[in-house]
């Protein structure tokens, strides 16, 4: 069995209004909830269908409701099928969030995926830039094509601090604003951290500060 976690998403400025979820596929293991050990093993016809009923039980207003693939399935003609097919039976504000993941799939194949779920009516994210295959070559190739590039705060806590990882954060809001994206910040885990990255504006935020993921059930 596989759900839906969603973590909530804020703006800087509205701190109590709800703007959207970020979707954690997650799979049903003995007597617990796990990340998938192979998200390959689930159909495109599967997780869009949990993504169907998992849309159809939270607000229509919502303007950021977002999911992750992998490059090996952000290039599958299932899912970019399946996904339109959803948008035109559900015209919600839905993100395709392409993950940092390597399946070594070709910059060319990922921008002419993109390329197709923007002519499907939605929107593209670019997940964790700068970090695993995320490469600033790689988002310069999907730039026409993406309307939001996320910046992960702890991937670069693992190896430091919130504050050392500054420089990269200027480097990746000054590229969103330049290019007129949306800027969304991750792992933003207490106010400390908030205060700190406030000055760069983010548009989008989450974190444990704003709430951890939880189950959105659709039973």
């Amino acid at each position: 069995m596989i759900r839906f976690f969603g973590q909530p998403k804020y703006a800087l400025n509205d701190p109590k209004t709800l703007i959207g979820y970020e979707f954690l596929l997650r799979e049903w293991h003995g007597d617990h909830w796990q990340v998938p050990s192979d998200f390959s093993q689930y159909l495109a016809a599967d997780i869009v269908d949990l993504l169907d009923q998992t849309l159809a039980v939270l607000p229509k207003d919502l303007p950021l409701l977002s999911f992750n693939l992998d490059q090996a399935q952000f290039v599958d003609p299932a899912f970019e099928q399946a996904l339109a097919d959803l948008h035109l039976k559900r015209p919600v504000h839905l993100v395709v969030e392409l993950t940092e993941h390597d399946d070594h799939v070709s910059i060319d194949a990922l921008s002419d995926a993109a390329s197709k779920y923007v002519a499907s009516g939605l929107r593209v994210c670019v997940d964790d830039v700068g970090t695993g295959a995320n490469t600033r070559a790689l988002v310069e190739a999907l730039a026409p094509y993406a309307n939001e590039y996320k910046f992960a705060l702890q991937n670069f806590r693992a190896v430091g601090t919130t504050k050392e990882a500054l420089p990269l954060l200027k480097f990746w809001r000054d590229l969103a604003t330049a290019q007129h994206k949306v800027f969304a910040l991750e792992g933003v885990e207490d106010q400390n951290d908030l205060d700190i990255v406030a000055e760069y504006a983010p548009d989008v935020l989450q974190g444990y500060f704003y709430g951890k993921p939880a189950l959105i059930d659709v039973a």
